[in-house]
């Protein structure tokens, strides 16, 4: 954009210049030829054409003299280059043209030739500068952005650690009430059975029955809050997220999308069955990198564990046969999985292509809670 501002003013000086100095009935040719090159030259961003359409202006100098006006314009183009040295070819038609050029034309071709370099130093330097502008401005957004992102890491794991450390408080806190209360309220029911066994007034026995099965309602309303409390610091994701960050064998993945909260057995069942799932891994495969996906449908909840291991074509003929009779026993600890699966009276199924694949299926409507 810079040059166009400057090609212009060239041109416009040297126009005034022509038109002052000029006469002839042809005068229109030099004008249309140095409007042809520098707009090429513009359009054709290319160093080495830029030199080729002066050297050849050069010549339609010779051939048309007047047409070194208008030489500061084509100048311009390769001013500050490698090979500014060839401006000094200008001098060839001055030269040979001397006796047509008058005091006018050579004083302010001298100027405009300095003005062009002039101009084309500002504009070298204005774009420069514009460049390095970009660079810093791009280089602070991306800083930018890679800070936002930091915060949010951070923010993420403060929610992380918040929540791991309130579900351990709530663990703390639930065995505690067994550990403490639970123990004085049982020991209280006992020295309560002791005195009706020694206690002969109907009365006071009728008083102390009365306690005890207050005490009793009050035992089975705390168990029940401790149980509540416990299945609640069982976060699903947290624990199987831990054991994903401690699997170093090779790369893992892990995709979690549960919306609810499963009950506790299936909570215990599913973390399970990831823990047999990844020590297969380790002690059986040569899997370079894993995937668990653990989704809640409408209906069903899925599993899928899988790797890209590689397995000898014996050990494949085995698998398959155990995975046609769906006896695993034999299977490197499948039957394990298989028997918790069942028990949610879910699905399982086993795959061999591509790597070895555990794709999990387990209804809602159907776990025994």
């Amino acid at each position: 954009m810079y040059e166009i501002y400057d090609k212009v003013l060239l041109f416009l000086c040297c126009f005034a210049l022509y038109i002052l100095e000029v006469q002839s009935d042809y005068a229109i040719v030099p004008i249309i030829i140095a409007i042809l090159f520098t707009c090429l030259s513009t359009y054709l961003d290319d160093r080495r054409l830029k030199l080729a359409f002066y050297l050849i202006y050069i010549a339609c100098c010779q051939l048309i003299p007047t047409c070194f006006i208008f030489l500061p314009l084509i100048i311009y183009d390769i001013a500050l280059y490698d090979y500014q040295i060839l401006s000094i070819l200008s001098l060839i038609p001055l030269f040979l043209n001397f006796h047509i050029y008058n005091a006018n034309i050579l004083l302010f071709s001298f100027v405009f030739f300095i003005l062009a370099w002039v101009i084309k130093y500002k504009a070298i330097s204005s774009n420069r500068l514009q460049l390095e502008y970009n660079e810093l401005r791009d280089t602070s957004k991306e800083l930018a952005l890679l800070q936002e992102q930091k915060n949010q890491s951070i923010l993420e794991n403060q929610d992380y650690e918040i929540n791991v450390a309130t579900l351990n408080e709530r663990n703390r806190i639930s065995k505690e009430i067994h550990d403490n209360i639970g123990h004085l309220l049982s020991r209280s029911l006992l020295q309560i059975g002791a005195l009706l066994t020694i206690s002969k007034d109907d009365t006071t026995r009728e008083g102390l029955t009365s306690l005890k099965e207050s005490i009793s309602n009050g035992m089975d309303s705390i168990r029940q809050s401790i149980h509540n409390l416990h299945d609640e610091s069982i976060d699903l994701y947290t624990n199987i997220d831990s054991l994903v960050k401690d699997f170093t064998f090779c790369n893992i993945s892990f995709e979690y999308d549960m919306k609810s909260n499963p009950d506790v057995k299936l909570k215990y069942s599913i973390i399970a069955i990831i823990k047999e799932a990844i020590a297969n891994i380790i002690k059986h495969s040569n899997a370079t990198k894993v995937s668990i996906c653990l989704r809640e449908h409408p209906a069903m909840y899925q599993l899928i564990i899988l790797d890209n291991g590689t397995m000898d074509e014996q050990l494949r003929i085995k698998l398959t046969k155990l995975i046609e009779n769906q006896v695993y026993y034999e299977g490197i600890g499948i039957q394990n999985i298989s028997d918790r699966v069942k028990s949610f009276n879910g699905n399982i199924n086993i795959s061999l292509e591509n790597g070895f694949k555990i794709f999990i299926t387990i209804p809602k409507e159907k776990i025994d809670l």
